[in-house]
C-alpha cells in the first residue's frame, strides 16, 4: 500500500520517461541540462535497460559503404545523406556527454569486407565520398586491400577492403554505467523493476514488482523511449522488433586485427575486444523468425556466425566461443528516427533501426525541442 509520504513526494514529476536505455537516459540528461528545475523520472522494467543498449557490440559507426548505397537506392540521396548526418551528429554529442576514457573509446577505424557479390560497390567510393564531404570534411572511404592478408582474412571470400578513419569502438557496459551515473548526478530519478502497463493523459501506471499492486505516477509530459517495445504502449506506431545475435570468443593468441568491421550491408559486424572477437548479425538469413521480442537463439544464424568466423575471419586460427547473447532492436519501414507527439501529454520516440549508439543523443535533443520548445 502506498503511504501518504510516498504519494506526496514520489509520484508527481514534470516529465516521465519510459525506458532507461541510451535514448531514454540521453533524453533525461538533455532535459536536465537545458531545464535544471524540471523534475525528471525514468521508469525501467528490468534490472538494466532491457532491449539493446547493454547488449550491442559496441560500434560507433554511421553506416558502411554498401549500406549507404542501399539506403540511397531505397530512400534517395537526400534522405540517405540526412540519416548519415544525424548519426554523425549523435556520435559527437555522445562523446561530449560521455568522455572517451569513460567508455573505452578506441579509434582503430572501421572496415567493410567486400565479397564477389558486392565488388561493384568499390567503383562508387568517390561518388559516396563526394556526397558526404560536407558532413565529414574529408575522405570518408578508401581502399585498404593490403590489409586483407595482414588481418588474416580469407582472400577467397574477401575480395576488397574499404576503410574509414571516422569509425571507432567502445565498451558498451562502461558507456551505460557512466551515463547512468551522469543522469543521477544531474538529479534524474531512475526506478527499476517498474513495468508500465498503461499510459493515460499523463498518468503512467506500473505494476510494482515488490508491492504486487498498481502504482500511478503523474506528469505533464510522458516520453516513451522503449524502441523495439514501443508498439506495446503506443500501438499506432508501427515499430517492428528485430533480434540481434552476438557471440564473443575467448582470448585468441596473436589476433591480427583491430577495429570494427562490417559485411553484407551491415547485416554482419565484428570487432576486436582486446584479443577477443565479438561477432554478431545474420538477421537477414531469417527475417521472419528474428522479428521477435524474445531473447532466444536461432541455431541457423548461430551456425552461420561460427562458420564465417572459421572460414572467412579466422581461417586456420584456433578459437573457442566463450558466450553468446541477444538484444532486441526496433525498426521502422524507412529506417529513419521517429518522434511522434501522440497528444499534448504523450510523445513516443524511436532512434534505433540498428544504430542506437550513433543516433540516440541527436534524437534525444530533437525530442526535447519537440516537447518543450
Amino acid at each position: 500500500m502506498i503511504s501518504f509520504w510516498e504519494k506526496n513526494s514520489f509520484l508527481n514529476y514534470d516529465c516521465i520517461i519510459v525506458g532507461s536505455g541510451l535514448l531514454g537516459l540521453s533524453t533525461a540528461c538533455e532535459i536536465r541540462e537545458r531545464f535544471p528545475d524540471k523534475e525528471v523520472l525514468v521508469l525501467e522494467r528490468g534490472i538494466f535497460p532491457t532491449g539493446a543498449s547493454t547488449k550491442n557490440a559496441g560500434f560507433l559507426c554511421f553506416g558502411s559503404l554498401t549500406e549507404i548505397l542501399a539506403d540511397i537506392e531505397t530512400k534517395g540521396e537526400a534522405n540517405a545523406i540526412e540519416l548519415v548526418e544525424k548519426r554523425w551528429q549523435g556520435i559527437n554529442l555522445l562523446k561530449q556527454r560521455v568522455v572517451e576514457n569513460k567508455m573505452d573509446y578506441l579509434n582503430y577505424g572501421g572496415y567493410e569486407l567486400i565479397d564477389e557479390n558486392s565488388i561493384g560497390s568499390i567503383e562508387k567510393i568517390e561518388y559516396v565520398n563526394n556526397l558526404l564531404s560536407g558532413i565529414f570534411g574529408g575522405k570518408v572511404f578508401e581502399l585498404k586491400n593490403d590489409k586483407i592478408k595482414a588481418f588474416g582474412f580469407d582472400s577467397g571470400f574477401v575480395r576488397s577492403l574499404v576503410y574509414s578513419p571516422y569509425e571507432a569502438q567502445l565498451d558498451t557496459g562502461k558507456m551505460m554505467r557512466t551515463l547512468l551515473k551522469y543522469a543521477e548526478f544531474l538529479g534524474v530519478q531512475i526506478h527499476n523493476g517498474c513495468e508500465v502497463i498503461r499510459i493515460d493523459n499523463g498518468n503512467v501506471v506500473i505494476r510494482h514488482n515488490v508491492l504486487k499492486e498498481e502504482v500511478e505516477f503523474t506528469s505533464q509530459n510522458v516520453i516513451v523511449c522503449t524502441n523495439a517495445l514501443l508498439s506495446e504502449l503506443v500501438p499506432a506506431l508501427k515499430v517492428k522488433p528485430g533480434r540481434g545475435e552476438v557471440l564473443i570468443t575467448k582470448p585468441i593468441k596473436g589476433l591480427k586485427f583491430k577495429g570494427i568491421f562490417h559485411y553484407d550491408e551491415g547485416y554482419y559486424y565484428f570487432r576486436n575486444f582486446g584479443d577477443r572477437v565479438i561477432f554478431g548479425g545474420g538477421r537477414n538469413l531469417d527475417f521472419n523468425t528474428e522479428e521477435t521480442g524474445e531473447f532466444g537463439f536461432n541455431e541457423k544464424i548461430i551456425s552461420d556466425l561460427k562458420k564465417k568466423l572459421n572460414e572467412m575471419i579466422l581461417p586456420g586460427t584456433e578459437f573457442e566461443i566463450e558466450s553468446m547473447w541477444t538484444g532486441i532492436m526496433g525498426f521502422t519501414a524507412d529506417k529513419l528516427p521517429v518522434i511522434h507527439k501522440v497528444n499534448e501529454n504523450l510523445t513516443a520516440a524511436l532512434s534505433c533501426n540498428g544504430m542506437g549508439i550513433a543516433l540516440s543523443s541527436q534524437v534525444a535533443r530533437e525530442i526535447v525541442t519537440t516537447v518543450f520548445d
